[in-house]
């Protein structure tokens, strides 16, 4: 379906008796809603909800004199009222006015944007309250392809599918591809909307009205140089002199001067065909170069609000171009001028936006941490705990601590389980096991008894040989040292790559992350930092402090924005941002 420079294509589930979704359009407003209830309800119930809800929205919006950030966000908040406190829902609204994209996410849901060969999250909440709410906006590239999508959709899609599927295909074949993968989920709350956006052709007024009288257009020709123009020639003819035993007829004195005056001309015309010549190629590389690279520098402004990572690539990109061309102009040049000119405005950009921060790495009481003040007075392979205990691996056996790093108490013994264990991290009272030397997870399940003993992967095995760190959030996140990452869930391998990070990891020691925080937090010692990522492996930020090249462990409060580092025997505490 097309709508001037607009073209999308929807993507909906089956509904079910306790969930249902649509994907909406009217205009250049889109949504996509998905409502889920566990109460017995009449038949159709939240069909006509979801119905109710989408009209209210059209109705609000379209009634809106002004239409910004602030005024569809009160549009959309006043349609949610409809929607009762025992229904869940995911609603992604995103509408476009001019060329400037606004987006909204009540509950849980997510945008994506496909920009050249790239695809990011513009915008996402997951595990949040049913009330939260997050907007966005910034401004939209010709070939831009958004993705509006329902919690349920972006749990059962992975990036590397969209990714894959909206390569080069208009949003109506995409949907193609992508609709039979969500039936085969069976996840009836899923719902998308794929928008491609084209930017619109500007009409040349003088074809829409031909009698109008055209301007007349002057040629402007080049300014020969004062010392070859007419006036000075005649000057400089007529001081000719010769040498007054010079004896030539007044024929010949002509015939010379004629001779003279055309080798004169024809040198200056020479020189000026040079310097044009010159001029022409220089114009033609800086043509090839500054538009290029100032095209990509705006590229990144206008994604600042919307995702840093895919600005920190545009960016980048502008920079490679500035980089490459700056030395290829004469020096104090124009064209040098305004190269060098927007490769500081790129490089402050990048600064300003890479989300590095030197921090002040503080020294804080061991109070502050409980778990790493434990690990100061008790001894083990890998620490981790919950919301209960600490808890500690070593080659014999699992134990646990309190809250004060006391009362230790061993709670698995290790009958020949682990071979060679090197992390540990409990999840909903079970206790995961990373054994490098047989390639699996063990995973302990509490039961009467203790502990029952069960393999987190039932057939093909990863190679853990360089596994040193977990951590789990339903899914698995497995820490190499050679700083690799890999995601498993539900015992199969899934799809995550690290993306946007501007230095390698270079000897990590600790993965971090749990199921009520938005991030991935990875200890890099070799680097002195430690690196935040998004959920998709997306670079958000890095903290730099020199405590970090010696750190055995860190604790992270993403809430209370801080991390506490335990480094040479002392606790240091780091605030986020």
């Amino acid at each position: 379906m097309a709508l001037e420079n607009v073209s999308f294509a929807k993507i909906v589930a089956n509904p079910s008796e306790y969930s249902w979704s649509q994907a909406y359009n009217a205009g250049k407003l889109f949504a996509v809603l998905s409502l889920e209830s566990q109460k017995e309800e009449e038949k159709d119930y939240l069909n006509v909800l979801g119905k109710e809800v989408l009209d209210t929205l059209e109705q609000e919006f379209f009634t809106l004199e002004t239409k910004d950030l602030g005024s569809i966000k009160k549009a959309v908040l006043e349609t949610s009222a409809k929607i009762p406190e025992e229904v869940t829902l995911s609603f992604v609204v995103g509408t476009f006015v001019n060329n400037i994209l606004y987006v909204y996410i009540l509950g849980n849901g997510k945008v994506s944007l496909k920009r050249d060969q790239n695809l990011g999250n513009l915008l996402e909440s997951a595990d949040q309250k049913a009330d939260s709410f997050k907007n966005a906006s910034g401004f939209l590239e010709d070939g831009d392809v958004v993705l509006l999508q329902t919690k349920q959709f972006a749990n059962v899609i992975s990036a590397a599918t969209l990714s894959e599927f909206l390569d080069n295909l208009p949003p109506t074949e995409a949907a193609e591809n992508i609709a039979p993968l969500v039936h085969e989920e069976e996840e009836p709350g899923a719902a998308a909307i794929i928008i491609a956006y084209k930017k619109p052709v500007e009409i040349d007024e003088s074809i829409l009205n031909p009698e109008e009288e055209k301007e007349e257009v002057k040629e402007e020709k080049p300014t020969i140089n004062k010392k070859l123009n007419f006036s000075n020639l005649k000057l400089f003819l007529t001081k000719i002199k010769f040498p007054k035993n010079f004896d030539i007829s007044h024929s010949r004195k002509v015939i010379l001067t004629i001779v003279i005056v055309i080798i004169v001309v024809f040198a200056g015309s020479v020189i000026f065909a040079v310097k044009k010549q010159q001029d022409t190629k220089i114009q033609a590389l800086f043509s090839q170069i500054y538009p290029e690279a100032s095209k990509k520098y705006e590229e990144g402004q206008g994604l600042l609000d919307l995702n840093q990572n895919l600005a920190r690539d545009s960016f980048s990109e502008a920079k490679k171009i500035l980089d490459r061309g700056k030395d290829k102009f004469p020096k104090n040049s124009k064209e040098e001028k305004q190269i060098l000119a927007l490769l500081t405005k790129v490089n402050s950009s990048l600064e300003s936006s890479s989300g590095i921060e030197d921090s002040s790495a503080k020294e804080v009481s061991a109070s502050e941490s409980f778990f790493l003040s434990a690990q100061l007075k008790n001894s083990a392979l890998y620490f981790s705990y919950d919301d209960k205990n600490i808890y500690g691996l070593t080659a014999d056996a699992i134990y646990s601590l309190d809250k004060n790093g006391q009362n230790k108490k061993e709670i698995i013994k290790n009958d020949d389980s682990w071979q060679q264990g090197v992390a540990l991290f409990p999840y909903f009272g079970n206790i995961y096991v990373l054994d490098k030397k047989q390639n699996q997870i063990l995973k302990f399940v509490e039961v009467t008894s203790g502990f029952s003993e069960a393999n987190y992967f039932s057939d093909t095995k990863p190679n853990f040989s360089s596994a040193i760190s977990l951590a789990i959030d339903s899914s698995i996140y497995v820490l190499s040292s050679n700083g690799t990452i890999d995601k498993f869930t539900k015992g199969k391998t899934d799809s995550f790559s690290i993306t946007s990070l501007d230095t390698p990891f270079k000897n990590p020691a600790r993965i971090y992350t749990n199921i009520n925080d938005d991030n991935i937090y990875v200890l890099d010692n070799g680097n002195s930092r430690i690196v935040v990522l998004d959920k998709n492996g997306s670079y958000k930020a890095q903290y730099k402090a020199g405590v970090i090249k010696n750190a055995k462990d860190f604790d992270v409060f993403e809430k209370d924005k801080k991390i506490y580092v335990l480094s040479s025997g002392k606790i240091y505490q780091i605030d986020l941002k």
